[in-house]
């Protein structure tokens, strides 16, 4: 009987020693999965705030560069609007310097006609204005004696000739035109030569009034 109570004693030591082996070892894998788990949580939650502070960054990037295209906006719509100011205020000077050569050039004319003594003083004033025209960029299409380009001269005079060779030629100059920057900004009103045989009949020759 003593025997039995001792060996039974035995065995229950040994299965509560087992068990309690056994929930220590659930325990620690309990508690190392617990560890990694924390772990784990702990790098997630170190790459999420990382991305976190990566995505105010580039947000603060992005308002940066909004902020920089909204000036160079404002920039290029200020520059704009200085172009077409200068532009607009350059069309007037040219207005101007149209109306001035047109008057000066009836005074020529006038001259010419009924006082020489004047076209030698009004030459000196035009003199004095070209070099600044050329330096302006403005050249004058004034010249006779040319062939007829009917990119810088509108006919609105034909004269006959005999002679063959001044066919389409500038014989006058009514209003002078100009060239600014190498745009043609007003063609100059002329009259022009047209080749008539000597018996009347009329030579083709391409040339009409106006363009």
């Amino acid at each position: 009987m003593g025997i039995f109570s001792f060996r039974n004693k035995n065995e229950k030591e040994a299965e509560e020693k087992k068990y309690r082996f056994g929930m220590e070892g659930m325990l620690r894998e309990v508690l190392d999965k617990n560890s990694k788990g924390q772990e784990s949580l702990d790098t997630l939650s170190k790459e999420i705030r990382q991305i976190g502070t990566d995505v105010r960054k580039h947000d603060m990037a992005l308002e940066d560069c909004l902020d920089a295209l909204e000036e160079q906006r404002e920039e290029e719509a200020q520059s704009q609007k200085r172009i077409a100011e200068l532009e607009s205020g350059q069309e007037k000077l040219l207005q101007v310097l149209d109306a001035y050569q047109e008057q000066v050039w009836n005074m020529m004319r006038y001259a010419a006609e009924h006082d020489p003594a004047w076209v030698v003083q009004i030459d000196l004033i035009r003199n004095a204005v070209r070099g600044k025209q050329i330096s302006g960029g403005i050249s004058l299409i004034e010249e006779t004696g040319v062939r007829v380009d009917y990119a810088l001269h509108e006919v609105i005079e034909i004269i006959d000739t005999a002679e063959e060779e001044r066919a389409q030629v500038v014989a006058e100059i009514y209003h002078p035109g100009y060239v600014y920057m190498g745009v043609v900004k007003k063609k100059a009103k002329v009259a022009a030569y047209r080749y008539v045989q000597t018996d009347g009949q009329e030579q083709g020759t391409g040339l009409e009034r106006g363009i």
